[in-house]
């Protein structure tokens, strides 16, 4: 049962041997003013409690009764209000440092078993819902950039980061609808990209293929092959590669390494050795090797990220 702060008072003095007239001298009162707060007839003025919780060698958490557990839960409700950086720190370090202490105690069996899982699972949960609002917070923070600059730019590397960020916050068939009624609207690379790409991300690429296939105002996007219309035909080809058709996705090599940019053909060529792995074309798969390693220093400016690359494509 949770106690009252005079409760708390008068465990931690009895505990201690110390009679009320002592605490009442320290604090320059009378005894009587101690008993009242015991017996639940007022409270200490706050000016009080840091001395109180001094002369008993305890934080003001413990003077209250919170658990270092409601701590922690204290500090991700702080930062689900104000939603700034500093407190998410805070939280996350509190609770990275007791899931620390948790599982220290479990190591040296100090305390219950059963009920420091229980904290640990509580700790892991608290952090999980830290993070998630986290997560939502950067994702909403960044859309709000992404917006921005596509909005007084047209730039069309914002404009896709815009809807991969909406679909992550949910808005899922909203976005999709608006990409296509803008493509519907005004046919043309700068509306057909967006579209592309809300339904390759939305994992509609049956659909993808689909326009590409039987769509008049697509294919005539798309034709001839240009440097303007890879990246349509980029987005085509992965959406080949999705669906595990390999025939398919090899009919896009020429216009997507012909017309298209390093970057272009790089992504193209690395979709095509992951789905040569999955279906076990070992032969196919080494082919691509050498000239994915070739393109990758002119494409991956830094070294780690370059190396870590090369060696994920020697792995396949």
């Amino acid at each position: 049962m949770e106690q009252t702060i005079g409760e708390k008072i008068a465990t931690l003095r009895k505990a201690r041997n110390i009679t009320q007239t002592e605490l009442a001298e320290y604090l320059f009162l009378v005894p009587q003013t101690v008993s009242r707060w015991e017996a639940g007839n007022g409270t200490p003025d706050i000016s009080l409690l840091p001395r109180i919780a001094d002369f008993f060698n305890v934080s003001l958490d413990d003077l209250f009764g919170r658990s270092s557990l409601e701590y922690a839960k204290d500090l991700v409700l702080k930062y689900s209000i104000l939603r700034d950086d500093r407190c998410f720190l805070e939280a996350l370090e509190c609770l990275e440092a007791q899931q620390k202490t948790v599982d220290c105690a479990l190591k040296l069996g100090m305390g219950e078993p059963a009920a420091l899982e229980r904290e640990k699972i509580e700790l892991e949960g608290y952090k999980m819902h830290l993070l998630l609002q986290q997560s939502r917070e950067s994702a909403q923070r960044a859309l709000a950039i992404a917006e921005d600059v596509a909005h007084r730019t047209g730039d069309m590397r914002f404009r896709l980061q815009r809807i991969q960020l909406l679909i992550q916050l949910g808005n899922r068939s909203s976005i999709l609808s608006e990409c296509e009624t803008q493509f519907r609207t005004a046919p043309a690379l700068d509306t057909l990209q967006p579209y592309l790409e809300a339904l390759s991300l939305l994992e509609h690429n049956e659909e993808i293929l689909k326009l590409a296939a039987s769509d008049s105002f697509v294919q005539s996007l798309m034709t001839p092959p240009s440097p303007e219309n890879a990246p349509v035909w980029l987005q085509c080809a992965l959406a080949a590669a999705a669906t595990e058709d390999v025939e398919q996705a090899e009919s896009y090599e020429l216009p997507i390494c012909q017309c298209g940019s390093k970057e272009t053909e790089y992504f193209y060529l690395w979709s095509l050795i992951n789905l040569y792995s999955k279906k076990g074309l070992r032969e196919k798969c080494e082919a691509l090797k050498p000239r994915l390693t070739a393109l990758l220093p002119q494409v991956e400016e830094n070294p780690y990220c370059a190396a870590r690359e090369r060696q994920t494509i020697d792995a396949l």
